[in-house]
């Protein structure tokens, strides 16, 4: 059972750093001798679909709950195993966010390679990565969805087209949604990415996979209207990006849905 430290597992922030990343760093060396239940992810499912090689069940969190903490005499029969999540600025540590990197190399490492296949932009040793983000699931509506509202009913950036023009005058570029994207399509584009593009949102824990060479440019919403100074509570990649030495560069935005100018974003990219 990973735990995450905070937030809904049904978010990927959380979903990833409080949940999966977790449960690959330490089951990795049981997934040929052991059936594993893990809770239902809500529309996040279908990426634990993807984790071939394991036995997985997903049943209801309230049923995989009351397991480890119920005394029925038959569930405390089932082994368990609670694993800590990192789903917290506090908890990232360098020697954990590189072992994991290893595991999910070794695990899924052809995998990840073959997503090139399907960004052949990726190609390029300079490539910018502009991320933008997509209407959320209807999923985040619902009485089922611990916490409402997701994507871009959340934050956005209206004008990422022109955003994403501006650096493509430049730069090798490619713009995704990574809603769409499989999750070793995902890892494989921000590996190869000189330079990540995107609004503050969970997509860009994603930059743990990121190459040494490799920078955040994070568009930072302003709370209160415009302001120069990134809002504090925002520190997830800054201080991922710290931990890795990776480079990161805020970009400050008027509000959640404002227009961000692409000269700022030039600038920033360095």
């Amino acid at each position: 059972m990973p735990a995450n430290l905070r937030g809904s597992v049904q978010h990927f922030y959380h979903f990833m750093f409080g949940y999966v990343l977790p449960f690959l760093e330490h089951a990795s060396a049981l997934r040929d001798t052991h059936r594993f239940l893990v809770r239902d992810c809500g529309p996040l499912n279908h990426l634990l679909a993807e984790l071939d090689g394991f036995r997985l069940q997903v049943i209801s969190a309230h049923t995989l709950l009351s397991g480890l903490v119920g005394v029925n005499e038959e569930v405390g029969k089932t082994p368990r195993m609670i694993v800590p999540g990192f789903d917290s600025p506090r908890a990232y540590a360098r020697d954990r966010l590189l072992r994991i990197r290893r595991v999910v190399q070794d695990l899924y490492g052809e995998r990840i390679a073959a997503a090139a296949a399907s960004h052949p932009a990726t190609a390029s040793d300079r490539l910018v990565l502009v991320v933008d983000r997509a209407p959320p699931s209807p999923f985040y509506r619902s009485a089922a969805s611990e916490v409402r509202t997701a994507g871009a009913e959340r934050r956005s950036v209206p004008n990422m087209a022109e955003v994403h023009a501006a650096i493509a005058a430049r730069h090798d570029t490619l713009l995704v949604r990574l809603e769409g994207c499989s999750l070793f399509e995902q890892i494989h584009l921000f590996s190869r990415a000189w330079r990540v593009v995107g609004q503050h949102g969970a997509g860009l824990a994603h930059m743990i996979w990121a190459r040494p060479d490799a920078g955040l440019v994070e568009i930072l919403p302003a709370e209160n209207g415009p302001s120069v100074l990134p809002p504090v509570r925002l520190v997830h990649f800054q201080r991922l990006c710290a931990v890795l030495g990776l480079a990161w560069n805020p970009v400050m935005q008027a509000g959640h849905h404002a227009p961000v100018d692409p000269t700022d974003i030039l600038a920033a990219l360095g």
